[in-house]
């Protein structure tokens, strides 16, 4: 997904945020805050389907916002490390305080 050019880390931080800009994959990193969850738990808690989750998942794995451990025939999803959950709690404070561009 990195595009070419002069500055390969903007368009690393591009691809990142046209990712976390897609309210299913918000919603399957939101599931994830609470600790690992299988594929069927994050459906269950995203009321998205499989195949959706999946490839969701396959989207922010592929940045490293999530990795995945396997465990027998599955795969136990979890955010990848404490700089997504940064960028996700400095977001929701963002949008907590009101703070408007309008």
């Amino acid at each position: 997904m990195q595009k070419a050019g002069k500055n390969p880390p903007l368009a690393q931080m591009s691809d990142i945020f046209k990712q976390l800009s897609d309210q299913s994959r918000l919603a399957v990193l939101h599931a994830l805050w609470g600790g690992p969850k299988f594929v069927n738990q994050l459906c269950e808690r995203t009321g998205l389907s499989q195949p959706n989750v999946s490839h969701h998942l396959a989207q922010l794995k592929s940045l490293g916002l999530v990795k995945a451990e396997k465990r027998g025939q599955k795969a136990l999803y979890s955010i990848a490390d404490s700089h997504v959950f940064s960028i996700l709690t400095e977001c929701r404070e963002h949008v907590e305080q009101g703070v408007r561009l309008d």
